[in-house]
């Protein structure tokens, strides 16, 4: 007999029947409630990247990331490049969080994530159970699949999601472009340049990576882990909870 999940209030049977999150196949299209809208997300990847020892037990999941941009939104308001105080780690696990689903708030995993710790120039790669807390994030350049090798001032801050590919070529920058509204657009990551206090990397509208001022406002794709044991709709492909 299933175990008993006590959502918004309610007693609901956690369910027994669905897809089970492990078993998709990495660029699979599932649907998480936002606001009370179906939103499509893509699974990015399955148990920790690459395997890599900058990920805690944790982050052993399902990795989803919103397949269009949410908003466009300041990094932070104070022009500073520390990602654990930051404006958009605040939205993301307050706001953005909050106006999920019961259901998915019940389920979404909470995670110890590689971040750069008191932001670029003076800051300091975290990783394993030094990891940053969190239920939402946004990704880092490792995950997108570029290194140091690409460029210098990328801070170590996590590894390539089986979506995406390595580099900066043609094929690679496809797989992280991104829309808001039907058009393509920059994107936020997580990574602060790590030679300024005050620059931040994000995706260009063309898949290619850039940087700017923490202030400005760019677009916004959450991501987060679910837990392998969660459930999907088999028609509809929207999170159930977990088994």
């Amino acid at each position: 007999m299933g175990h008993v999940t006590v959502v918004g209030g309610c007693r609901a049977k956690a369910p027994s029947t669905g897809i089970l999150a492990s078993s998709l196949a990495v660029g699979t299209t599932v649907k998480l409630m936002e606001g009370g809208t179906a939103v499509e997300y893509l699974v990015v990847n399955q148990g920790i990247p690459s395997n890599s020892s900058l990920y805690d037990a944790s982050c052993d999941g399902t990795w989803l990331l919103r397949k269009d941009i949410h908003s466009e939104r300041q990094w932070n308001t104070s022009n500073v490049n520390e990602y654990e105080t930051s404006a958009i780690n605040t939205w993301l696990n307050g706001d953005f969080f909050n106006s999920l689903g019961s259901v998915e708030q019940a389920t979404i995993k909470q995670v110890k994530l590689p971040y750069r710790k008191n932001g670029g120039s003076g800051g300091t790669d975290q990783s394993g159970s030094n990891g940053l807390s969190c239920k939402v994030f946004l990704l880092g350049g490792y995950e997108l699949g570029w290194t140091t090798s690409d460029n210098g001032y990328f801070p170590v801050d996590g590894a390539k999601l089986s979506y995406f590919e390595s580099g900066t070529g043609t094929s690679a920058n496809n797989k992280r472009i991104a829309n808001l509204n039907g058009s393509a657009a920059f994107w936020w990551l997580r990574s602060p340049y790590t030679d300024y206090t005050n620059r931040v990397w994000r995706v260009y509208s063309d898949g290619n990576y850039s940087n700017n001022y923490a202030s400005s406002s760019y677009g916004i794709r959450p991501a987060l882990v679910l837990p392998s044991n969660a459930l999907f709709d088999e028609t509809t492909m929207l999170l159930k909870g977990a088994a």
